[in-house]
């Protein structure tokens, strides 16, 4: 397995914005490819009642977030997969997390995600998605006073395959437009269903 980025940290106060952005929940199977200490992971499921897969190669790491899971009781909803996450399926994931360099997400990324189910959300921290088209874009700022840019995009709105395809469920997108202009005018506090 080969390790392609370093391990550097997403800072809790973005990854709890992050997860909020995403509007993460009980329902959700949140993944964090190249999930270092497993912080997003934990917090999915800690502060969020989420399932969630962290995807890691780094033996050290793996064993830190495994450790980390098993401190705060949650072997029921988290899993920690020693794996390349070129081998992993997201075909269960509702959110997808990511803190990556930009051609590391064009040339070994995007097939994956073009792979989500419709309505499968995907939050980047710093980096954009390559040719996709965020719904929401907001600045966060972190514990150290830096202020950290995230993306949130959304399978079957965000992606350039879904503008052209004509067996799209155009139903689902205006359902999912009416609920997050819904979502943008009661604000942060209120939830809403990307469920097709």
């Amino acid at each position: 397995m080969e390790k392609v980025v370093p391990f550097i940290p997403s800072p809790l106060k973005v990854v709890k914005a992050a997860l909020e952005l995403a509007k993460v929940g009980p329902g959700d199977v949140v993944y964090d490819l190249g999930s270092g200490d497993g912080r997003v992971v934990v917090l999915a499921a800690k502060l969020y009642g989420a399932r969630a897969v962290g995807v890691e190669v780094d033996d050290a790491l793996v064993l830190l977030s495994q450790m980390k899971v098993r401190e705060e009781g949650l072997e029921d909803k988290v899993k920690i997969l020693k794996k390349d996450f070129k081998e992993v399926s997201l075909e269960d994931a509702t959110v997808v997390y990511l803190y990556i360099y930009y051609d590391v997400i064009r040339d070994l990324m995007l097939e994956k995600l073009e792979g989500l189910r419709p309505g499968a959300r995907v939050v980047t921290l710093e980096i954009p998605v390559p040719g996709w088209m965020p719904v929401a874009k907001r600045g966060v700022q972190d514990e150290a006073g830096v202020v950290r840019t995230l993306y949130l995009y959304v399978k079957g709105v965000s992606d350039p395959s879904s503008w052209k395809n004509e067996e799209a469920d155009p139903k689902w997108v205006e359902e999912f437009r009416e609920n997050l202009w819904g979502h943008l005018r009661r604000g942060s506090s209120s939830s809403f269903s990307l469920s097709p």
